[in-house]
């Protein structure tokens, strides 16, 4: 773009025997909105709004009997998993749990004994005396 200044000349028009009248004023310029503004309800708007609020109260009053029976559920499961815990930790605690373990109890007549051993480890986990039922050898049929 070239920085050199232009002049324009204008010739200037004869002048008439007209007066030359006063620019006319622009009309008044009118732009619609929207806005809020305070407005008087009706009766039947105040009754719609009665009924739209009282059912929002018993929605509120539903949502918090929900919400209680949640609660009661989740606190069910989270006391659940605390008694889970518990028990882990005592497990944990004593290096051993209770298991169901198949064993054998076997019969020592001539030593007047009886000896239980677990069948997974073959260790004796009890040894007793006979007592006085078990004395007698049962009889092959």
């Amino acid at each position: 773009m070239d920085d050199r200044k232009t002049t324009v000349t204008v010739k200037a028009k004869a002048k008439s025997k007209v007066p030359v009248k006063a620019k006319a004023k622009p009309k008044n310029k009118v732009v619609l909105f929207e806005t809020l503004l305070r407005c008087k309800l009706s009766n039947e708007e105040l009754i719609a709004r009665g009924t739209e609020m009282a059912d929002a109260s018993a929605e509120v009053v539903t949502f918090e009997d929900q919400l209680s029976a949640v609660k009661k559920e989740y606190q069910a499961k989270i006391d659940s998993r605390k008694a889970r815990i518990n028990e882990l930790s005592g497990t944990i605690r004593a290096k051993a749990e209770q298991r169901s373990v198949k064993c054998k109890r076997e019969f020592c007549y001539s030593a007047g004994k009886v000896e239980e051993r677990r069948l997974d480890t073959r260790e004796v986990i009890n040894t007793r005396k006979i007592n006085i039922d078990e004395c007698q050898a049962e009889l092959a049929v």
